[in-house]
């Protein structure tokens, strides 16, 4: 009886042990897709707080977003543009995730070239990497 106490231990420990290590290689993951979350909806000091300096971003006396990537280069997106959406294909072999700041269209068609947000995650942080 005791043999299957042990055993029963042992997994119980082996499952616990599984779910933590799948939590910390997946936090990268969830907190970029919580950043997206909330640029998308436009809380922006959320946002701001998972940021990993120098990457920042602030609103601008404009009702415009204000964006600092990570070489410090800094970018002014109209707020007629947001909010951000999240680009389909992810943000490619270099990014974990692409934003894109679409702004408005006639017909379907934008009136403006649209603002490229390029992120990555690490750890709980997220940085902007670039910004076009």
């Amino acid at each position: 009886m005791l043999k299957y106490k042990v055993i029963l231990f042992l997994v119980v420990c082996l499952v616990g042990v599984g779910a933590l290590m799948y939590a910390w290689v997946d936090l990268p993951r969830r907190t970029v897709q919580a950043f997206a979350g909330d640029l998308y909806h436009q809380r922006y000091q959320e946002a701001a707080g998972m940021l990993r300096p120098p990457s920042a971003l602030g609103l601008d006396s404009d009702g415009g977003l204000i964006l600092v990537d990570r070489t410090g280069r800094s970018i002014v997106v109209p707020g007629a543009k947001l909010p951000f959406k999240v680009a389909g294909g992810g943000g490619g072999p270099e990014h974990d995730l692409k934003m894109m700041a679409l702004g408005p269209s006639t017909n379907g068609i934008l009136d403006s070239t649209p603002v490229t947000l390029y992120l990555s995650g690490a750890g709980g942080k997220v940085t902007i990497e670039a910004v076009d």
